[in-house]
């Protein structure tokens, strides 16, 4: 399929985007606001818009992908730095 070594660049850069969010949702958790992971996943689709990784010369990352992809890091910030949500 394809070689560790060639997933390497897109986990630092993912590495990066999560360092991003979680600077985002301690902004937001010291002023007071309410942290939104979907908030802070459309600043970082937006931080996204010109990284377009490939893994073996094909890109990864579409529309959807994209998304997906800054929802679930928002989603780790926030649990990072506000705690998880308990569901019942």
């Amino acid at each position: 399929m394809f070689s560790t070594a060639a997933l390497l660049p897109l986990v630092a850069k993912l590495g990066e985007y999560l360092r991003s969010a979680g600077e985002q949702a301690k902004r937001a958790a010291a002023s007071g606001v309410s942290v939104a992971p979907d908030a802070i996943a459309l600043v970082l689709v937006r931080e996204m818009a010109g990284w377009n990784p490939t893994i073996n010369g094909r890109e990864v990352l579409d529309a959807e992908t994209r998304h997906a992809g800054a929802r679930f890091l928002a989603g780790i910030a926030v649990n990072v730095v506000v705690g998880k949500k308990e569901t019942a």
